[in-house]
Order: C-alpha cells, then structure tokens, then sequence
C-alpha cells in the first residue's frame, strides 16, 4: 500500500557566497511507492516593505535540481543527493524592518493519487570571513556655530558582530545649560533604493541598540571616555543594489530645555578571520586638544597660550593683541579678539547699527549699514577709519572700536580650525589695518599747519608726539617732565591748551592761587612767583604732584613756552623750600 515516506533533509551547515550547498535526502518508506518525481529547489528571493506594502520583487536565485524521475520507491530507506552553486555576489540573508532576504530548499515529491510532499528548509546564507582592515581611529564634531556641540572620538571605525567600541566624547559651548546625560546608540539604517529614479530613496532606522553615560555641564572640555559591546546577533553592514545596511554610532547630548546634540560616526561591520589587532592611538578630543591646536594655531601669529586658560595672547603689528572664547548665555562659543594701542586722541567711536557720520561717498562694502561711526573731528575721523580699515573690521561679525581699543566677535566655532586659524588672519590683518591708520591720523583740522613746530618741539624735549590730540607727553626740560596737552570740549575746535609740570617730589599741601589767605601763608618770595605766573595764564592750579598752566588755543608753536616752563620749575622750587639731608636709612 503507497503510503508518504519520512523525509530527513540534510546541508551544509554554514553557507557563504560563492559555496555549493551540498544536500543529502533520506526517504524512510512503510511500504512501495509510486512517484512521478523527486526534485530540490533552491530559491533566494527579496521582500521591501513600503508604505504598509509588501513588494516582492523577482527571486534573484532558483535553482532546481530533480533528483528522480518515475520511479518506484522500495520499503526501507533511500538516499539522493544534490548540489547548488551559490553565486559570489549572492546577498546574504537577512531580516529587517523593511527589507528581507531569504534562502530556502524546497523539496517536491509528485506521488499519484496521493498527497504530494511539500517541505521547505531555511538556508543561512552569511558573510564569508575577510581579512581585517588595520585599525582606523574616526573623530568628528558637531562644531558648526555658536551652539553646544560634541566630540567623539573612536578607537576603529570597522567592527565585527560582539566586538567592544570604545572611545571618548567631549561636551563644548554648554556652561550655563543644563546637561542630563549621554545616549550612546548603535543605530542601524535600511536604505531602499525606489524604482521611479525620480522618487527619493528611502531610509529607515531598522535596528537600535543603547547605553547611557551620566555628564553634566561641569564636564565641559573633559574626554568621558566609554566602552559599547556590539550584540552577537546584529547583522553586518551590505549593499545589495536595491537595499543596503548602514551602521552608525550615535551620541546624543541631552540639554534642559533645548534641542539635543546628536554626532553620528559611520561604522563599518563585517565578519573577519582573526580579532581586533594593534594600530593607531585614537585621537585626542576635549580641552586637551583645543588646547594644542589653539598653541599651534597661535604659534603661527607670534601669539602664546595662556597656562590656565584658552586664551592667546602677544603682539600683531605693535598692537596688544588677545583671544579667547566668549563662553557667555547670549554669545556662546563666539571667538573674540581684541587690539590694544596707544591712544589716538580722536573721541572715536565706532560700533554696530546706526551711521551717524558719512565717512565717504565712495563706502559701498556696507559698512555703514551695519556700523556707526562718530569722532570729535569728522577730518580726522575720515582719514583714520578708511575704506583698508573698514574691510578689515567687515571681516567679523561684530565691532567696537575706539582710540586705543577694538574687539571683534566672529560667530563661529572656537575650539578648532580651520575657524581658529581663519579668524587669527583676519585679526593679523586688522592689526595690520591699525598700524596704517595710525600713520594716517592728521592734527586736527583747525591746527592742520601747526604739526611740523610740534614735531619739532617734541623731538627737542623728547617728549611723546600725540598728533590726534596734539599732545606733548613726558617731556623732559632740565630734569622735570612736563606735558603739554590741547584740550577739546566738543566738535573740532579746541577749547584750551593745558602745560603740566609733573612735581616731584610732590608739594606738602596744594595751593589756590585765587585765594588771598593761601597766597598770604605762601613764603614772600614763592608768593611773587605764583602771582607773576598767574598773571601770564588764563588759569593756574597748583597741587602736590601737579603744576598746570591753563593758556588759550590753538597753541601754534609749543616752542615758545620755554620761558614758561621755567617759571613752572621756579614756583615749585619756591614752593617746596630749601632741601634738608635726611639720615639715611
């Protein structure tokens, strides 16, 4: 009587790309049986889910191997063989969210007039172990603003299924926000290739696997290292044309009340012959690397790195020049500079929004729409704050200038080049900017004749020429030091002109020459040479350390006060009495 033989499917146990699957039947019949035909069929076939549809796209594999014909099948037990070739570029199997490849033997057995059999086996296609590429440290940061951002940094980029990652990250730009922690995250994409080469391709997360790493915003600039175990069963990275797998290793900062900071870093999985072996040291992330850039950066400008903080400081062009990161609420992350120089003299202002002084018809880099610009003397103004300045101060985003100070701000990430490096040229080159306005700086208008009497005036006493304010500072005659200054109230126009003799040492009490009871407590003598000085001078004020002469302006020839300031050094003589030696001690 034909009954349904007992079927045993026997194959390969581990299958790759490019193997033959070698596959053993055994039939156990109770009794004869008739067949019509015994045949193995090997499929590989593809499914994409999209939108809440399955596609199944055609098998990319089938194979058919009949192992029978029309035969007779004896009692007992009957043994057939067969072998499919797996092509090389064969995908291997997978199970995903929306993409799944699959293998399977399928075994017919015809009998007539009876229940055929019908069964169908799982075939595990999998990777064929590689060599190991040699190990490849990945960094990367999410810098792109003034915003918080992260590093991280990996020891390798390629793994294996159960292989360790490890690595660090660093937080940046966060003091002041609240930090609630770290998400590590191995994430897993499904990329489908669409078949309307118009439409998008689409792209979704299929696998996720997370640890968490406590921060907070103290550990700003800190490397938080960590270690995350791959699980055994992810599925390595492949592309098979109209599907790939990509893999990522997510970080995700957690802020209070703000967006999160999220760094993807590609990774690599792949099945490989030997472990992971020696090779390159990861690199270093956090404060210890911006502080190597920024010194290496700085170096390049003559410029050096503070020994506590991130900050550059030196000479660009004669100027005092410094940079640091402005780590404040309303600007954070912002890289400031600042210029320091001797004073010009000229009442400048200059600073962001409102225009208020035409500087020149010719001004079409826009400077005037973002900056105003005022100065006692519009002359003077003009020739100093020229068309070479205005394009070094447009260079940044944010300008407060003034005579002997500038800052700068560049909304831009301040841990790392190249934005360190382009922001350290542009305040080189303003520096450069302001030693040439310096040359440029003309007397004030009124006095505009006058600059080659003090020039020479100045040489004579070598005191410090101040042609913006047409001053004369530390000038020495007969061992005193004098400064003569014209002094300005508003406009251009100078009210006064002031010579200060610098007493020294200083006087025992100051004297007021307009009061008749002080002028009597005066000795004689020192009382007729204060009147006689008086009598000379608009105003006179004499102080312990000071002597000044208050005289009309513009002064045109400061040569002529020699007289006066002898008078100067007479009074103070008077003043202070004769010396006494004291014992030394």
């Amino acid at each position: 009587m034909r009954t349904r033989p007992d079927v045993e499917l026997r194959m390969s146990r581990t299958v790759h790309p490019g193997d033959v699957v070698l596959v053993e039947l055994v039939l156990r019949c109770r009794g004869r049986t008739p067949v019509d035909a015994i045949e193995l069929h090997l499929e590989g076939m593809q499914v994409a889910r999209v939108e809440e549809r399955v596609l199944v796209p055609p098998h990319f594999l089938s194979l058919v191997a009949r192992v029978s014909g029309p035969t007779t099948l004896p009692e007992g037990e009957q043994r057939y063989r067969a072998s499919f070739p797996v092509p090389a570029d064969a995908p291997c199997s997978y199970l995903g969210t929306r993409a799944e490849i699959r293998y399977g033997i399928t075994l017919s057995i015809a009998i007539p007039w009876w229940l055929d059999v019908q069964e169908s086996y799982e075939v595990l296609v999998t990777p064929r172990p590689v060599t190991r590429p040699a190990r490849s440290p990945a960094a990367g940061t999410t810098a792109r603003g003034d915003s918080p951002f992260v590093e991280v940094s990996l020891d390798d980029r390629v793994f294996a299924p159960g292989d360790e990652i490890s690595g660090a990250v660093a937080l940046g730009n966060v003091q002041g926000r609240g930090v609630r922690g770290i998400e590590i995250s191995l994430v897993g994409v499904e990329r489908l290739l669409s078949a309307d080469r118009s439409a998008p391709n689409r792209a979704t997360e299929a696998h996720r696997f997370t640890a968490f790493r406590r921060a907070d915003s103290r550990d700003e600039g800190r490397e938080l290292p960590f270690r995350f175990r791959i699980p055994r069963s992810v599925a390595p990275s492949f592309d098979a044309g109209w599907v790939a797998l990509v893999w990522g290793l997510e970080v995700r900062v957690e802020l209070a009340r703000a967006d999160g900071v999220v760094h993807t870093t590609p990774l690599v999985l792949g099945v490989f012959d030997s472990p992971p072996g020696l090779g390159a040291m990861r690199r270093q992330i956090g404060s210890g690397r911006w502080r190597a850039v920024w010194e290496a950066v700085g170096a390049r400008h003559g410029l050096s790195l503070d020994a506590l903080e991130l900050r550059l400081s030196g000479t660009l062009s004669g100027a005092a020049a410094s940079v640091w990161i402005d780590a404040g609420s309303s600007s954070s992350g912002a890289l400031v500079g600042e210029l320091r120089w001797p004073s010009w003299g000229l009442d400048l202002e200059v600073g962001v929004k409102r225009f208020l002084l035409a500087l020149s018809s010719e001004d079409d880099e826009g400077f005037g729409r973002r900056y105003r610009v005022r100065g006692r003397d519009p002359g003077q103004v003009r020739a100093v704050v020229a068309g070479p300045l205005r394009r070094a101060l447009l260079a940044f985003d944010d300008v407060r200038l003034d005579d002997e100070h500038v800052s700068v701000r560049s909304r831009t990430p301040g841990h790392d080049q190249p934005w360190l490096g382009a922001f350290l040229e542009h305040l080189a080159a303003l520096a450069a900017e302001i030693g040439a306005a310096n040359a440029r700086i003309p007397p004030p208008t009124p006095m505009a004749g006058m600059r080659a009497a003090w020039e020479r005036f100045a040489a004579e006493v070598h005191g410090r020429f101040e042609v913006g304010r047409m001053r004369i500072r530390d000038a020495q005659v007969d061992g005193a030091t004098f400064h003569v200054d014209t002094c300005f109230e508003r406009g251009p126009h100078p009210e006064r002109s002031e010579i200060t003799l610098v007493v020294d040492p200083p006087l025992d009490a100051a004297l007021d020459p307009d009061d008749p009871e002080q002028l009597r407590a005066a000795p004689p003598r020192a009382r007729e040479a204060v009147k006689g000085l008086r009598a000379r001078a608009r105003a006179l004020r004499i102080a312990p350390h000071a002597i000044v002469i208050t005289l009309p302006a513009p002064l045109e020839d400061p040569a002529t006060l020699r007289d006066l300031l002898g008078e100067q050094l007479h009074v103070a003589a008077l003043l202070r009495g004769p010396r006494v030696a004291r014992p030394y001690r």
